[in-house]
């Protein structure tokens, strides 16, 4: 469990070989920055400060996604949108009939 900071306590600093071993952990072996904060005991916060500061700029996207299942997902979500027009036009279609059926 992570212990609350208590006033007058200072944060922990950390050497410069530390912090570089943090950051090729996070770059260079593809590594989760959730787990390699876990990992080492530090913030999540302070490595991806760090990892600013390097000049590494942070993927939104985990490196586990690629670019063929990204287009694999905008095919089927693009199939999807075309089968949900399909349904609301047959829906649409239904009530009209109903609606001439329905009249004495």
């Amino acid at each position: 469990m992570v212990e609350r900071k208590r006033k007058g306590i200072p944060p922990p600093r950390y050497d410069e070989a530390f912090k570089a071993g943090a950051i090729r952990m996070v770059t260079e072996q593809k590594r989760a920055v959730r787990g390699v904060a876990e990992e080492l005991g530090i913030c999540i916060d302070t490595l991806k400060v760090w990892l600013r500061r390097a000049g590494h700029h942070m993927d939104p996207y985990p490196a586990t996604v690629n670019p063929s299942r990204i287009r694999e997902l905008e095919a089927e979500n693009k199939a999807l949108k075309k089968a949900l027009a399909e349904k609301e036009e047959t829906i649409d279609v239904l009530k009209k009939s109903v609606g001439i059926f329905s009249k004495p």
